[in-house]
């Protein structure tokens, strides 16, 4: 027992000191004594709040040995591969649940520093997804396949508004549904496939329940020069084309969306055709659009691609061989054919 008396007495000098021969408590051992009350206080009370929150019968939670660096690897590798519950939602087809969203481009006058209004605004699809349907119906639209739906109404005549009139006027314009059963390819001065661009441009309600939304299309083709069209049982016909006022021929495409088959469909211009259906623009016009209003933009050969469709049309023509029936002058006021 005397190594307990030794201890008590070791302890106690170092709680105390010498004050005129008699032992007095230190400052800090004050502080703990004081300190030691309230340590006990919150003790019992975490002690009475656990034996509170627990259920009449509960057995005590297990004590887990400490995590090691493998058990945390396995636990999130676990976690990583753990297949979802909630499924991702799926994209609207319901066009009811689409919105037409104005685009707000942000522009703004260098000198002034004002925002600029667009006097003719495009809009764009909301959700985005819906562009997914799009690209895929417009993919089926460049070559010849099975997979193409013909209109749930065909021949429905439609007059929507067309934006690209010389002035502010906005005009209506008629367009008509279709299945495609005439496909192009475009070729520049060289005979080289032209790898058009296609930009999704605008949208636009037309009030109509069999084809209730219309979007407008840019295909570009940079540098053309050679186009053909194709047509089943029917020989290939060549056009000429000079581009006069820009380097990028622009022909403005319109789809429409057929709630019954869930598909977006052609339409056709009936005549006499828009103004400026056709018209010359500068070269990565489409390119700065897409940045600029955060619009979708599509390769031919990549929506071919994705979609697994093969082209129809060779990569590369001999110029010196093809017979066009006519030449089309594009400038930026629009078209004219030349015989």
């Amino acid at each position: 027992m005397s190594w307990i008396r030794w201890f008590f007495k070791e302890l106690w000098w170092y709680l105390t000191y010498e004050h005129y021969g008699k032992r007095r408590l230190r400052p800090a051992t004050w502080g703990l004594l004081l300190t030691l009350p309230l340590l006990a206080a919150f003790y019992l009370l975490a002690l009475g709040l656990g034996q509170r929150s627990a259920l009449p019968g509960e057995r005590p939670a297990p004590t887990l040995p400490p995590l090691t660096k493998t058990a945390v690897f396995a636990a999130v590798t676990a976690t990583a591969q753990a297949p979802t519950r909630t499924p991702a939602p799926l994209c609207p087809e319901d066009p009811r649940l689409w919105k037409l969203v104005p685009i707000e481009a942000g522009l703004r006058d260098p000198q002034t520093g004002q925002p600029i209004r667009l006097p003719k605004p495009p809009q764009r699809i909301e959700p985005p997804c819906v562009y997914e349907g799009l690209a895929r119906d417009l993919a089926h639209t460049l070559v010849p396949n099975p997979d193409v739906p013909a209109p749930s109404v065909e021949g429905k005549v439609l007059s929507v508004p067309w934006f690209w009139a010389p002035g502010m006027e906005v005009p209506q314009v008629q367009v008509e549904s279709m299945k495609p059963e005439d496909f192009t390819a475009y070729y520049d001065a060289q005979g080289k496939r032209i790898d058009d661009l296609y930009l999704a441009y605008t949208a636009v309600a037309t009030g109509d329940p069999d084809f209730p939304v219309l979007v407008y299309i840019y295909s570009d083709q940079l540098q053309l020069a050679w186009g053909v069209s194709r047509q089943e049982g029917r020989e290939d016909l060549w056009g000429r084309y000079r581009i006069e006022g820009g380097e990028v021929s622009r022909a403005i495409l319109a789809v429409a969306y057929d709630p019954k088959t869930r598909h977006w469909v052609s339409i056709a211009y009936k005549r006499p055709f828009p103004p400026r259906a056709t018209h010359a623009v500068p070269a990565g016009s489409a390119e700065d659009l897409a940045r600029l209003f955060g619009l979708p933009l599509w390769r031919r050969s990549e929506l071919l691609s994705r979609f697994g469709l093969q082209d129809i049309f060779p990569e590369t023509i001999n110029p010196s061989t093809v017979k066009p029936i006519g030449t089309l002058i594009i400038s930026p006021e629009g078209a004219e054919v030349k015989r």
